[in-house]
């Protein structure tokens, strides 16, 4: 027999955010939140008025876009790992990328 799956509180509310803007899935909140993920639907469509796919889409993009704000940030302050990883993503200055093997001239036989 399935367990009745009451409503999230405020507090309940703001740990499903939080993983959602931790870019996790439906098995990982359904098992944190110790719940169906049958059941997330129908908690989400209570809590954020979105059915779980939606609200993991929106909660991603804004943990991303937190994320993304850190790293300039960090860049802008001086760190230099920050400010490599900002100009790889941002300005595609990837240096491996960039990288190629040099170019051998082609062997031309010389016929007489």
């Amino acid at each position: 027999m399935a367990r009745k799956v009451e409503p999230w509180d405020e507090k309940q509310v703001d740990e499903v955010e939080r993983l959602l803007k931790a870019f996790n899935g439906s098995e990982a909140v359904a098992a944190v939140m110790d719940v169906p993920e049958s059941a997330l639907d129908g908690l989400c469509e209570r809590a954020f008025g979105l059915d779980f796919a939606h609200a993991q889409a929106k909660f991603s993009a804004v943990g991303k876009a937190n994320l993304r704000s850190t790293l300039y940030e960090q860049a802008v302050d001086g760190n230099a790992k920050a400010l490599d990883m900002l100009a790889r993503e941002q300005l595609d200055m990837d240096p491996v990328k960039r990288r190629t093997a040099p170019q051998q001239k082609p062997k031309v036989q010389l016929e007489l």
